[in-house]
């Protein structure tokens, strides 16, 4: 999450999951995070199914509750707008969004293997 010059990286392990859970749960923590909803919020994304299902009217055939809770959240804000950028390209802030989730995985994995 990215205001005013500040940057505020969230990331936790959500176990056994598709990449289109996982896309879709970073959305939802993310807009959880926002504290004003009055603030224009921008999602950067790299899944085509996240902002089709949430912003393009796609049907979804999975995950319907998830998105559906979403798209309550969404409803809560003044302004969203969803911007796609191309995954594993030169984005930086989509190569930390990927380096921040393979921590998130890595640590658990840490954690699990000390038990």
């Amino acid at each position: 999450m990215v205001y005013n010059g500040h940057i505020k990286e969230l990331s936790e392990y959500i176990g056994k999951a598709t990449c289109n859970i996982a896309e879709l749960t970073a959305i939802k923590k993310g807009l959880e995070a926002v504290k004003n909803k009055k603030l224009p919020v921008i999602i950067y994304s790299d899944s085509s199914y996240s902002i089709g299902v949430l912003s393009k009217d796609w049907k979804a055939k999975k995950n319907k509750a998830l998105i559906q809770e979403i798209k309550s959240l969404i409803q809560t804000f003044e302004d969203i707008e969803f911007v796609k950028v191309e995954g594993h390209s030169d984005d930086k802030m989509n190569q930390r969004a990927d380096k921040i989730a393979n921590l998130a995985v890595k640590q658990h994995l840490d954690a699990y293997q000390k038990l």
